[in-house]
């Protein structure tokens, strides 16, 4: 939970230098990238959740992760094509906004929600430890986050750049 934690925020902060050329780094493109992002990861939860209970094994957890990674490779691959289609679509830039947002960082950031959840599934042993289990849980999520948005801001992307920085997140997931 502490990469992925970390990788979602990296996501994020790649997310507005991917979309930028295209829509601007407005207000607008801002508020599509979180509120998208934060959407899927709502979904991805309840979603991870209820699968974890149907199925509490670190098996699918594992095609989880898989199929996050390829979501960020899928999004590595086709950023440019996709951003451009959607940006000469005659509607307005908060549209446009969130259009590109929704086919390039929802699937990914959906997969990356279900983590939590199975994860707080498979560490449960005793329902009287719940509450420290998924306390312990995410807060090592959220350090993952913290740890991320530094990393990515004040390293990975301006020395590696937003595409090289999708590859490695789909490399890390995949590892």
């Amino acid at each position: 939970v502490f990469v992925t934690g970390a990788v979602v925020m990296i996501f994020e902060l790649v997310g507005s230098r991917i979309i930028g050329p295209y829509v601007g780094t407005s207000t607008y493109a801002w508020t599509s990238l979180i509120g998208v992002i934060l959407a899927s990861l709502s979904a991805g939860y309840y979603f991870g959740g209820r699968l974890a209970d149907k199925r509490p094994d670190v098996k699918p957890l594992f095609y989880i992760i898989l199929l996050s990674a390829l979501g960020i490779a899928y999004c590595a691959f086709l950023k440019d094509i996709i951003s451009l289609a959607i940006s000469l679509i005659s509607v307005p830039i908060e549209i446009k906004s969130i259009l590109i947002t929704l086919v390039l960082f929802a699937p990914a950031s959906f997969l990356l929600g279900m983590v939590s959840p199975y994860a707080v599934r498979l560490k449960m042993i005793e329902v009287e430890k719940a509450g420290r289990t998924v306390g312990n849980l995410y807060a090592i999520s959220t350090a993952g986050s913290i740890a991320g948005t530094f990393l990515a801001g004040f390293y990975i992307i301006p020395n590696v750049g937003s595409t090289n920085t999708l590859y490695i997140l789909s490399a890390v997931l995949v590892v």
